[in-house]
This record gives structure tokens, C-alpha cells and sequence, in this order.
């Protein structure tokens, strides 16, 4: 049973969390992006083959990848206030989580089909990042390599029109054979039902395919 009390502490405790992270999230890019620049400056004035090219080279590449991370955490936040669609918030969680794709050799498809623009609840973003990280999860417990697939589709329903995105993570076959669903990590399905828990958004488990069900109403 949800104690009261906490539930209302709750919500406080997030907003802070959500103000500290817009914070860091954009005072990390400005030094960032004059990272970036100095770096490039230094590739110019370096010797083509050398060590210091090579090493600049290097530094560019974490620096640019540090900023797809910072980009992708200064759109989650954004993403929580202002407008959004189904694409958006896909390609926000697939531009955070990037970085744990490569090191986990998890490659994402995504094909969202006719709900690529429908206007999608806030609570997306966060059903999604979740969802990424019990794909991590799974990879990171399993080993090899696996397809992260992410589907979109509208659904005709006696209350209406409403919108569905599929995930299904498959893992490659080391000898070439066929792929298999691999289920995503226990433990993070069952924080994202409680996440979602009361809102207009509802996640489904079929097998090892889990989906987020949501009506497609502007939100803002």
C-alpha cells in the first residue's frame, strides 16, 4: 500500500532533481562546446600524421560524444515542459542511451510508421529511458549482440483512436542463424508498471515484447 505522505514527497523531491539536472545539463555544454573548438583549433595546427594529430583526433571524439550524452539529458528536460510528439521523445532516449548501445553492441531499429508525429505524453520520455535501460540490463547479463526494435501503430478502439509503440529486444545468433526475443530485465518492467501507474499512459507485456499504449490528445 503507497503511503500518503511519501507519494507527496515524492513530486517535490522530482521537481528539484528535474531543475538540478536542466541546470548541469546546460552549464556542462558551455564549457563543452569551448572544449570542442580549442580541440579543433589544436587538429588544425597539428602535423598531419603525427601523434599530437592523432591524439587531438582522439580528444574531438570523447569531447563530441560527451556532447551527444549532454544534448540528449538537456532534451529530457526539456521534453518534460515544453512540446512534444512520439518522435522526439524516441530520439531523445535512443541520443541519451547511445553510448550504452555501443558499449553493449545493442543496435536500435526504430520505424514509428503513422505515430512519428502524434503528440505523446510526458511521461513517454521517462517510460522509454526505463525501457532502454532494461535493454542494457539484459544485454549487459546475456553477452553477444542484440537488435533493439521499436515499432509504432495507431489502434482503432470503442473510445478511440489510440497509439502503440512495440519494443522487442532480439539477439543475434553467433553462427548466423535466426534471431530470438531476449526478455527485457525483470526488475525495470516492474519499476516502469509503477512508474506509470495512474496515468494516460498504459505499458503491455506479451512475452517478451513490451509496448506503451497512449491516446493521441495534445497535451499543451
Amino acid at each position: 500500500m503507497t503511503d500518503a505522505g511519501s507519494s507527496s514527497r515524492d513530486k517535490p523531491r522530482l521537481e528539484i532533481l528535474h531543475e538540478a539536472l536542466e541546470i548541469f545539463a546546460h552549464d556542462l555544454s558551455n564549457p563543452l562546446q569551448s572544449l570542442i573548438v580549442l580541440t579543433e583549433l589544436a587538429l588544425d595546427d597539428a602535423t598531419p600524421g603525427s601523434e599530437d594529430e592523432m591524439r587531438c583526433r582522439q580528444s574531438l571524439e570523447a569531447a563530441e560524444r560527451m556532447r551527444t550524452l549532454v544534448s540528449g539529458l538537456a532534451g529530457l528536460t526539456r521534453g518534460l515542459e515544453g512540446p512534444r510528439n512520439t518522435q522526439t521523445s524516441v530520439d531523445r532516449f535512443n541520443e541519451l542511451l547511445s553510448r550504452r548501445w555501443e558499449r553493449h553492441r545493442v543496435e536500435v531499429d526504430i520505424a514509428l510508421g503513422p505515430a512519428e508525429r502524434t503528440p505523446s505524453p510526458p511521461d513517454l520520455d521517462v517510460a522509454l529511458l526505463n525501457l532502454g535501460l532494461a535493454a542494457v540490463a539484459t544485454a549487459g547479463e546475456l553477452g553477444g549482440t542484440f537488435v533493439l526494435q521499436i515499432r509504432g501503430s495507431e489502434l482503432e478502439q470503442s473510445s478511440g483512436p489510440r497509439v502503440a509503440l512495440q519494443a522487442t529486444l532480439l539477439r543475434r545468433d553467433p553462427n548466423g542463424g535466426a534471431t530470438s526475443e531476449a526478455p527485457f530485465n525483470e526488475k525495470h518492467i516492474q519499476r516502469g508498471r509503477a512508474l506509470l501507474a495512474g496515468t494516460g499512459l498504459t505499458t503491455r507485456q506479451e512475452g517478451a515484447r513490451v509496448s506503451f499504449e497512449f491516446s493521441p490528445e495534445v497535451i499543451r
